[in-house]
């Protein structure tokens, strides 16, 4: 939707991924003209000095948590008098949470306009090499709440696999869960020892819809799943290909490939995200062994 009056309505602008020069012209532009500019701060992060150089680059901004953008009552009432620009990181409608955004202001009658930008899905594929129409559904690894570990991201990453197709893992960002605090990302240590211990709840207590005995013998999809998810299971989590992309975008991008187990030793600050790759296509392997190092 073009915005129809030039004096109010919200901007979501997305900076693209990483270093903020990936943010579009026309995002730039839009949020200098804006009165009012915020950044979202809990769904992603900017690369190292990403918000001095965003600062330049637009003017001025405010850093929202996610009660602000859930609760957007105050955003609502600025978007009506006065233009708002609404800054994420990646694409701005990657998250269903700035999708919600623009249903308030639908509900509100107050003019939107969306600049896209690459996001974290688009540029993975593209700069691992791998062909995206071979990716499966993209999962999270989320940090543990007390007991609580859930094992659905293993499950989609086996059955991806089992499938055929490669897997974007996105990796937490909030050890608290709250959205209120400062982001910190989730290390390629702690997302391949949470990988592990799931592994070990799948293994040791599967809920039942795993255990074959037990499905309804005319249930075929959900036999079909469960051989796929177990037979994946089989092989030492440890022992899983994987390729690590830290940094996308900024300066000091790195990504490398190799075992769960090599992966798993890999420091470095920022942000990062895993692929397990499924079966490669003979010019996935190429590209992907040509431009890229082994751990």
């Amino acid at each position: 939707m073009i915005l129809v009056d030039d004096d109010s309505g919200i901007f979501l602008i997305g900076t693209g991924v990483g270093d903020p020069s990936m943010m579009p012209v026309k995002g730039v532009e839009l949020a200098k003209e804006c009165e009012y500019r915020f950044l979202e701060g809990y769904t992603s992060l900017l690369g190292e000095n990403g918000t001095a150089k965003l600062q330049k680059m637009v003017g001025e901004f405010e850093i929202l948590r996610r009660s602000s953008i859930e609760n957007p009552s105050r955003i609502i009432e600025m978007a009506k008098e006065s233009k708002v620009a609404i800054l994420v990181v990646g694409d701005p409608l990657q998250a269903t949470t700035h999708a919600d955004l623009i249903l308030h202001a639908i509900e509100n009658n107050i003019p939107y306009k969306i600049v896209h930008a690459t996001s974290v899905t688009t540029v993975v594929s593209g700069g691992l090499g791998l062909q995206s129409y071979k990716f499966g559904r993209q999962v999270t690894i989320a940090f543990p709440m007390g007991d609580y570990l859930p094992t659905s991201p293993i499950e989609m990453m086996c059955e991806n696999y089992e499938n055929g197709l490669h897997t974007l893992v996105l990796l937490d960002l909030d050890p608290t869960g709250s959205g209120e605090v400062e982001p910190t990302p989730m290390t390629p240590k702690e997302a391949v020892e949470i990988i592990q211990k799931s592994v070990r709840k799948l293994k040791e207590d599967p809920p039942e819809y795993l255990v074959e005995e037990l499905l309804g013998k005319d249930d075929l999809g959900a036999i079909i799943k469960c051989i796929k998810i177990n037979n994946r299971l089989q092989t030492p989590v440890e022992g899983w290909q994987a390729i690590l992309c830290s940094n996308l975008g900024t300066e000091n991008e790195q990504i490398v490939y190799g075992k769960l187990s090599s992966i798993s030793r890999m420091g470095g600050e920022g942000i990062h995200c895993l692929v397990i790759p499924a079966n490669m296509h003979q010019m996935e392997e190429k590209a992907l062994y040509a431009m890229h190092n082994k751990v």
